[in-house]
C-alpha cells in the first residue's frame, strides 16, 4: 500500500495545479468571451454535468470504496472493475439518447448545439475513464502526471485558439478537454493493470452494481441541486450574463472548496480500507488528522477571500464584472462549511455505511436551496443564489451534526477550539493593513496574498504547529530524494 503521507503530498499537486489552470486561464478567457459567452457555456455545462450525473449513477464515489475493499485480492479488484466500467458504458449511451433528445426539442440549447454536442463528450470521457480505479487502487502518481500535461497542453491550446468572444466552440472543447480530457489516457492505461485471463465473461454480474451505487446517486443528484441548479435557475430566470457574474464569483471560491475537499479523494479508499480491515485506531487517527489539516487550510482562505475580494474579482475578471463581488462575499464561507461535510459525509459517514444520513443532510440543503433561490433570484440576481447556497450548506453542516456526532471518531470542539482561529485573525489584521498601503487592485492581490502567506506561516511556526513541521520534513525527504 502507499504511503498515505505520499499520496497527499501527490494529491496536493495535482489539485494546486487544477486550480492554478483555471487562475492563468479563466481571467484570459473572462475577457475575452464576457459575461454572455461566459454565461452560455457555463449554462450549456450545467446540463450536461446533469447527464453526466444521471449516467454515472454514483458509480464514481461508490467504486473507489468497492476497489479499495480489494486492495489485497487482485482477482476480485480486476473483476468488480470490469463489471462496473461495462455498466458505466452501458449507462453511457442512454445519457446520449437524452442529450440528442435535448438538442432537437430546446430552444435555448438549439442556439448552440454544435456546442452542446461538444460539451457531451464529458459524458463519454467519464464513462471511460474509471477514475475511480485509479484512486482507488491509490495510484495518485500516475493521475498527477497525466493531469498536469493535460492541463498544460489546455491551457496553451486557450491562448492558441480563444481570440474572440466568437470563439465560443474552442471554449467549450478546451474545457472538456482540460476537466474529463486525460480519460482516454486512463482508459488506455487500464489494460496493464486489470487482467482478464481468470476472469470469465459469465461470471460477471454486471447490474448487481446498480443497488448500492443508487443510494451514491441520490447523494449526489441531491447535492448537484445546489451547484448545477444555481446556474440553470439564473440563465432561465435572470439571463446569460447573471450566470456568467455567479461563474465568475464562485469560481474563486471553488478554488479553495477543490483544495481543501481534495483530500476527500486521497482519504476514501484509505478509510474504507481501515474499516474494513476493522482497524479502527488507524481511522480514527486518519480523520483527526484530516479535521486539522481542512481546517488549517479553510480558515485562512476564507478570510482571506472577504478581505481581498473586489482586488480578486478586478484582477481575475475585470471592471465587466463588478457584480460578482458580492457573490465572492456570500460565498467564501461555503469553503469552511463544505470542507468540514464532505470530512464528515464522505470521510467519516460513507465509510461506515451510513451514507443514509449524508443523503438526509444534503436534502435538506436542496430543499433549502431550491426554495431559497425561487424567492431571493427573482430580486437579487446573481448574490441571491450565493445567499441561498450559504443557508443550504449551514443546513447540511447542522443536520450531519445532530444526526452523525455519534459516529465521529472526533470531538465536535476541535472545529472553534484551536490555534488556527487565533493565527487567522492575525493574518486578517495584516491583510488589511497592508491593503490600505496599495494604490492598485493588483498591488492588493499580490501584496494581500504574499503578506497573509507570510503572517500565517510565522503564527503557525510560533505555535509550534505538527502539521506544518510533517509537510516541511514530507517535502524535505521528496526533495532528497529526487536530488
Amino acid at each position: 500500500m502507499s504511503s498515505l503521507k505520499g499520496n497527499i503530498l501527490l494529491n496536493g499537486i495535482n489539485t494546486v495545479t487544477s486550480i492554478l489552470f483555471p487562475i492563468i486561464t479563466f481571467p484570459y478567457a473572462a475577457r475575452v468571451l464576457l459575461p454572455s459567452g461566459i454565461g452560455i457555456v457555463n449554462f450549456q455545462l450545467s446540463i450536461i454535468n446533469y447527464i453526466v450525473l444521471l449516467t454515472s449513477l454514483g458509480i464514481p464515489l461508490y467504486a473507489v470504496k468497492e476497489i479499495a475493499k480489494y486492495q489485497d485480492n487482485k482477482q476480485q479488484r480486476d473483476k468488480t472493475a470490469i463489471e462496473i466500467l461495462f455498466l458505466s458504458n452501458i449507462l453511457c449511451l442512454a445519457g446520449y439518447i437524452l442529450v440528442i433528445i435535448l438538442a432537437h426539442y430546446n430552444t435555448h440549447i438549439q442556439q448552440q448545439v454544435l456546442l452542446f454536442y461538444i460539451l457531451s463528450l464529458t459524458i463519454l470521457f467519464t464513462a471511460l475513464g474509471a477514475n475511480w480505479f485509479y484512486q482507488g487502487i491509490e495510484d495518485f502518481k500516475f493521475i498527477t502526471i497525466r493531469a498536469l500535461t493535460i492541463r498544460t497542453l489546455a491551457a496553451i491550446s486557450l491562448f492558441i485558439f480563444v481570440k474572440d468572444h466568437n470563439d465560443i466552440l474552442q471554449y467549450g472543447a478546451i474545457t472538456v478537454g482540460s476537466t474529463v480530457g486525460n480519460n482516454i489516457i486512463n482508459f488506455l492505461h487500464l489494460k496493464k493493470l486489470i487482467s482478464w485471463k481468470n476472469i470469465k465473461v459469465k461470471s460477471l454480474n454486471i447490474f448487481k452494481h446498480l443497488k448500492p451505487a443508487l443510494h451514491i446517486f441520490i447523494l449526489n443528484l441531491i447535492i448537484s441541486l445546489y451547484v448545477q441548479l444555481n446556474s440553470i435557475m439564473l440563465g432561465f430566470m435572470q439571463g446569460d450574463a447573471a450566470v456568467g457574474f455567479f461563474t465568475a464569483g464562485t469560481k474563486i471560491t471553488y478554488v479553495g472548496v477543490t483544495l481543501i475537499t481534495s483530500l476527500g479523494t486521497v482519504l476514501l479508499p484509505r478509510c474504507s480500507h481501515l474499516i474494513q480491515t476493522g482497524d479502527r485506531v488507524g481511522f480514527t487517527s486518519v480523520i483527526n488528522k484530516s479535521i486539522l489539516i481542512t481546517l488549517a487550510l479553510a480558515y485562512p482562505m476564507v478570510a482571506g477571500l472577504l478581505l481581498l475580494a473586489g482586488p480578486l474579482t478586478m484582477v481575475f475578471c475585470g471592471s465587466e464584472y463588478i457584480d460578482s463581488i458580492p457573490v465572492l462575499y456570500w460565498n467564501a464561507p461555503v469553503i469552511i462549511l463544505i470542507s468540514l461535510t464532505n470530512v464528515m459525509g464522505i470521510q467519516v459517514l460513507y465509510p461506515q455505511n451510513k451514507v443514509n444520513i449524508v443523503i438526509l443532510s444534503t436534502t435538506i440543503g436542496a430543499v433549502i436551496n431550491l426554495i431559497l433561490n425561487l424567492y431571493l433570484i427573482p430580486k437579487y440576481a446573481a448574490t441571491g443564489a450565493a445567499i441561498a447556497t450559504l443557508i443550504a450548506e449551514f443546513g447540511v453542516l447542522i443536520t450531519q451534526i445532530i444526526l452523525g456526532k455519534k459516529f465521529f471518531p472526533f470531538k465536535l470542539s476541535m472545529i472553534v477550539r484551536n490555534h488556527y482561529i487565533i493565527c487567522t485573525i492575525i493574518m486578517a489584521i495584516g491583510i488589511y493593513v497592508i491593503t490600505q498601503f496599495c494604490n492598485t487592485s493588483m498591488q492588493q492581490f499580490v501584496y494581500g496574498i504574499i503578506g497573509g502567506i507570510i503572517i500565517y506561516s510565522l503564527c503557525l511556526a510560533m505555535f509550534k504547529d505538527k502539521l506544518a513541521s510533517e509537510t516541511i520534513q514530507l517535502l524535505i525527504k521528496k526533495r532528497n530524494r529526487h536530488a
